[in-house]
């Protein structure tokens, strides 16, 4: 009767413990339910063009940049005042919350590339993702080739008018989700939520790993 007993409490607690995995794991979503929870996802990922860009250390980075990983990428300046630091908060606060879960943090690489090339100089590019996160990437480059990655992305930014040094530069605020292949395989649609955008996120790794 006691080991009868102990049986029965161990399949309940097992029972248990895959309730909670099928609970805590993010369900399997269609593109449409991601669409209408914030992530677009492409029915056929878009492979990208080769592009020519510089980090923040003033190393040269192409393509391979994008490849065996996941890669978020944010189209932002330095010198914005409103939409560029916020979203930064907010990938912080997504990546806080994958290290958090233990769920696909390792192998996720964040990285904001500069539409404001004449003024963000890898120095400043340094200093501005370094604050949000050490382990953000900051790229610039010539304006061509940025102009050219953004296209590819379904990204636009546009200078307005002013003097000198002072003036500002609009731009989409989409997150670009790449996949381990280097394809484009989706965006963050505005307004973005941490919380959010780290459930689809789980959601679209599940199904691909």
């Amino acid at each position: 009767m006691k080991k009868q007993i102990v049986i029965t409490a161990i399949s309940s607690v097992a029972i248990l413990m895959l309730l909670l995995v099928l609970i805590l794991r993010p369900s399997e979503m269609t593109n449409e339910e991601l669409s209408e929870n914030g992530l677009y996802i492409h029915d056929v990922p878009r492979p990208l063009n080769e592009f020519s860009l510089i980090d923040q250390n003033n190393n040269s980075i192409n393509s391979g940049l994008l490849q065996n990983q996941w890669t978020l990428i944010f189209f932002g300046y330095t010198y914005c005042p409103d939409i560029c630091p916020l979203t930064m908060s907010i990938l912080n606060q997504f990546s806080g919350i994958l290290n958090e879960e233990g769920s696909y943090a390792d192998d996720t690489q964040i990285i904001m590339v500069s539409v404001d090339p004449r003024r963000d100089t890898p120095e400043k590019l340094e200093e501005y993702v370094g604050f949000f996160n050490d382990d953000y990437l900051g790229l610039s480059g010539e304006y061509i080739e940025i102009f050219k990655f953004a296209s590819q992305l379904n990204i636009a930014f546009a200078y307005a008018p002013g003097e000198d040094e002072d003036y500002l530069v609009s731009h989409s605020g989409e997150i670009v989700l790449i996949n381990p292949n280097g394809e484009f395989h989706g965006f963050f649609k505005v307004p973005h939520d941490p919380e959010s955008m780290a459930f689809n996120y789980q959601a679209v790794r599940s199904t691909w790993d």
